[in-house]
């Protein structure tokens, strides 16, 4: 479980991606949400690239975490809220475990003001349903 996030890593992460969202969007007030998401509300979160790695590894850090969740392992997604729906910033790997195995998980999100595109949107690929069923 040591190779695996902790979650006061994920907060400090959440408290960086606050600050540089309010840095590149001027004008716009973030504030932060804590909220334990249903499976269902899972398969619905918008998921994005996560980045270049190579699947095995996706796979293998994946097996981690399902291992670790024994012990209690629950280190939160981060998501951006935009009309009601979510869209993943990090935690890639815990929102596949969360689906595939219909577990309640735990989630901090970063709630815009105003209704703006992000960046992030184009980022886009399916929702976490439609990737992993």
């Amino acid at each position: 479980m040591n190779n695996l996030i902790q979650p006061s890593e994920e907060k400090k992460l959440f408290e960086k991606l606050l600050a540089y969202y309010n840095q590149i969007y001027p004008g716009i007030v973030f504030k932060k949400e804590e909220v334990e998401l249903e499976p269902e509300e899972i398969g619905e979160i918008f998921y994005t690239y996560p980045g270049a790695e190579t699947e095995a590894t996706f796979n293998e850090e994946v097996k981690m975490i399902e291992e670790a969740l024994a012990y209690g392992y629950c280190t939160p997604l981060i998501l951006i809220r935009k009309d009601g729906k979510y869209i993943l910033l990090d935690g890639h790997r815990r929102a596949k475990v969360a689906f595939t195995k219909k577990l309640k998980w735990k989630a901090l999100v970063l709630v815009s003001d105003k209704d703006i595109e992000f960046g992030i949107e184009k980022m886009v690929i399916a929702k976490v349903k439609e990737k992993f069923s």
